[in-house]
């Protein structure tokens, strides 16, 4: 037993341990100025740090929608959509994602975050076998946790471990699920789609597929990883968020009316949640819109990628080949990562530094998030203030 002064030393100890190993952590304040340029300690600098991939949040479409509809409505919703009822901008988005993805409806969640969370606490239950890549985002590591089922985690993108632990283990439980991002949030790595399903298949499981930072990026109409590897609808369970690349908050689940009904029934996360302001749902439903016709921006997106991810490579930073919006640059510790972060805000670029927990202990990195109004010449100001890795990077 332990009294709360005991506590209260504890975690000032562990805040301590932290800022010795180069993990503590401050909010630092900041004024976004566009798509790429951010007020960093009261100066403006090139950013490569946003989710907003195809710069939507800066969108005047967008933001004119945005102000329209909060003319209109209440500030907030202020009421979960199952007290109060769902106003018009809350079932326009809902038809505006089902019709986005093809799927029979869709279901709004407070935020991606939430969306997971509660599509795996509705499915999930301990008589399940639950296989999670290996660094999945943290939503599918809690909602495994919040499942209770046999959580197994397979080394990232391993689909021969994952055919080994569904050999061994599939017929021991009622129902077997594989968990992972479509395109990981931190590495830029992108899920093995089709061998997943393949397993899916072999051992009767389902697949829940976060695609998060593949929305909008990556499919025909920007409908995701999914899409684009034009996987089945029946095998994969998709989640997704209205945060990154559509540029507003939210997340969302698309797919059956079975599964939509299923979740406004069971899912905690929507049903004991207020919904997201009128506001945001008539933004996000105008963004969705507008993405669909944005081939011209996801092409910039890649080839903007390629293009750096190849200069890194030849300049001997380690860095990985998937050509996605999201490029790591690796590093040995935390040190080492918040030297070269602070490197670059000395030269006018702000770079996010990722260290543990984020990451793996021996994964910590630079996070260079790419969007579609960075240009050659951002990409060329980067490279050059990054000169040549130190020695032994």
């Amino acid at each position: 037993m332990i009294t709360p002064m005991d506590l209260w030393s504890t975690l000032s100890e562990d805040l301590q341990s932290r800022g010795n190993q180069g993990l503590r952590r401050s909010l630092v304040p900041c004024r976004p100025l566009s798509p790429t340029r951010t007020l960093r300690q009261g100066r403006s600098v090139l950013h490569f740090a946003s989710n907003d991939y195809l710069a939507m949040a800066w969108n005047p479409q967008v933001r004119e929608e945005f102000t329209r509809i909060a003319d209109q409505y209440s500030l907030g919703a202020t009421a979960s959509p199952l007290i109060l009822g769902t106003s018009e901008p809350y079932a326009k988005l809902v038809e505006s994602i089902a019709h986005w993805h093809q799927s029979e409806s869709a279901v709004v969640f407070p935020s991606g975050y939430a969306a997971n969370l509660g599509t795996l606490q509705s499915l999930v239950s301990p008589e399940d076998l639950v296989l999670s890549d290996a660094l999945n985002h943290a939503c599918l590591i809690d909602g495994c946790r919040l499942s209770k089922a046999t959580i197994k985690v397979f080394p990232h993108r391993d689909t021969d471990s994952l055919g080994d632990l569904l050999a061994n283990l599939r017929g021991r439980f009622r129902m077997a699920y594989i968990l992972t991002d479509t395109l990981f949030s931190m590495d830029g790595h992108v899920a093995p789609i089709r061998q997943i399903e393949s397993l899916c298949r072999e051992f009767n499981a389902l697949a829940i597929a976060d695609e998060a930072h593949a929305s909008g990026v990556f499919g025909n109409r920007g409908r995701g990883l999914l899409d684009a590897h034009r996987a089945d609808s029946s095998v994969w369970i998709k989640t997704g968020t209205l945060s990154k690349a559509i540029g507003c908050t939210g997340g969302y689940v698309a797919g059956s009316h079975l599964l939509c009904d299923t979740l406004l029934h069971r899912a905690r996360t929507l049903i004991f949640s207020t919904a997201l302001p009128p506001a945001i749902l008539g933004a996000a439903a105008k963004s969705i819109q507008l993405i669909q016709n944005m081939d011209d921006q996801r092409l910039k997106l890649l080839e903007l990628s390629s293009f750096l991810r190849k200069e890194l490579t030849l300049r001997g930073f380690r860095t990985t080949s998937d050509t996605t919006p999201i490029i790591p640059l690796y590093v040995h510790d935390p040190h080492e990562a918040l030297e070269l972060s602070e490197k670059l805000l000395d030269a006018g670029i702000f770079v996010p530094a990722i260290r543990p927990p984020t990451v793996p202990p021996n994964g910590c990195l630079l996070r260079i998030s790419l969007n579609s109004d960075h240009t050659h010449e951002d990409c060329q100001q980067l490279l050059d203030a990054l000169g040549q890795p130190m020695l032994g990077r």
